[in-house]
């Protein structure tokens, strides 16, 4: 965006905003948004369901008429940052968001504002990681936890992040991640869609590699040998294997300059909806993505590929020892095929169950109704 775009952009802002507050609010009416701008996805995606069940106005903010096209019906497309956003934005009784909201917003009396975040920490985050944050996304995190109503935590070890880490005073539920709502129901017609959609053979069994972003935006920690690893998983689980890789909405852009070999491997980063990813893949590989917590729930195999780990440690550390875990890791593909082929379901159940217990997670398919729930006492 040109800089003269983004002052006209401005100046309709502050014009607009002010003026449109006046407006009356619609009590009932939701504008949510996810990922600044993507498409129909991750909880505020599961609260939007349960809501529009419930006969809400839902709206979700979109970057690009592209996005729009997950949309289901029922469910309004808004263009972020446009008047119209700028108008529900005034008018709606409700906001969510799993990230920070930018910019000078202003949030009229009682509007309330559900900040689901965007999973179980492992790396440090915000004034935990303070000193390596820009200095413009701690102003806007700080600026965003004064405005929000509620935040959503899955554990007793993530709502104390909150209370100290967040810059926030205000309510915590601790009811799940609603995105993870649809793991504990069949998962059969988002396997299908998911093949459907990304074009893929009904016969081969499917790996999710879904890894996260690196503090330079960079790609050269993403060097997965696919063919080893569908082989190893041949070898493990039977079958022929192909894997899905899926970048962090941060470089999914970036995907396209990967060299994926499509006999092995196929990018899955345009896919807006990762839980529909779990659904269908028999199994992860992730390295320090949260990813890792929320698959937890499916039961399935799950492997770590950690290959630059004290480059990464160094970035932010991690709240807790990695052996803590109940993931096997590897550190060069060679002992992630290995690691593979030696898989215990059972060992990992065990580990699964201790540190469900040590951190107190609460997931049970039952989240969307709580948030719902809770808005509809105060609507």
């Amino acid at each position: 965006m040109s800089s003269l775009q983004n002052f006209a952009g401005k100046l309709a802002r502050n014009i607009l905003w002010p003026c449109l507050s006046l407006l009356p609010k619609k009590r009932r009416k939701v504008l949510c948004q996810s990922f600044h701008g993507r498409g129909y996805s991750d909880s505020p995606k599961a609260i939007a369901d349960e809501l529009l069940d419930r006969g809400w106005e839902v709206l979700w903010a979109v970057k690009s008429p592209q996005e729009a096209e997950s949309l289901p019906v029922g469910v309004r497309p808004v263009l972020l940052n446009s008047p119209a956003y700028i108008y529900h934005m005034c008018t709606a009784g409700v906001w969510v968001d799993n990230c920070r909201k930018w910019g000078r917003l202003r949030k009229r009396s009682g509007q309330l504002y559900v900040q689901t975040w965007h999973g179980f920490p492992l790396k440090r985050i915000e004034r935990d990681a303070e000193d390596a944050l820009a200095p413009d996304y701690v102003a806007a995190a700080k600026k965003d936890s004064a405005l929000c109503d509620l935040l959503l935590s899955n554990s007793a070890f993530l709502t104390e992040i909150y209370r100290r880490a967040f810059w926030y005073g205000g309510e915590v539920l601790e009811c799940g991640f609603p995105r993870n709502d649809c793991l504990f129901a069949s998962g059969e017609e988002a396997a299908a869609k998911v093949r459907r959609e990304l074009g893929l053979p009904e016969k081969k069994k499917l790996l999710l590699y879904a890894p996260t972003f690196r503090k330079d935006q960079g790609l050269s920690a993403y060097d997965l040998d696919y063919r080893r690893l569908a082989e190893a998983l041949s070898q493990r689980f039977g079958g022929e294997w192909l894997v899905l890789a899926k970048l962090h909405p941060n470089i999914a852009d970036k995907a396209e300059k990967l060299r994926l070999d499509p006999r092995y491997v196929v990018n899955a980063s345009p896919y807006p909806d990762i839980q529909e990813l779990y659904l269908a893949c028999g199994a992860l590989v992730t390295d320090y993505s949260s990813v890792m917590f929320d698959y937890m729930n499916t039961g399935k195999p799950s492997f770590l590929y950690v290959n630059d780990l004290e480059t990464y440690r160094g970035d932010r550390n991690f709240y807790f020892d990695l052996d803590l875990l109940p993931f096997a890791r590897a550190e060069d593909n060679a002992r992630l095929a290995q690691t593979i082929r030696d898989f215990d379901a059972e060992a990992q159940s065990r580990r699964v169950e201790d540190f469900r217990e040590k951190f107190g997670i609460l997931e049970d398919g039952r989240a969307a109704q709580r948030v719902a729930d809770w808005l509809e006492e105060r609507s």
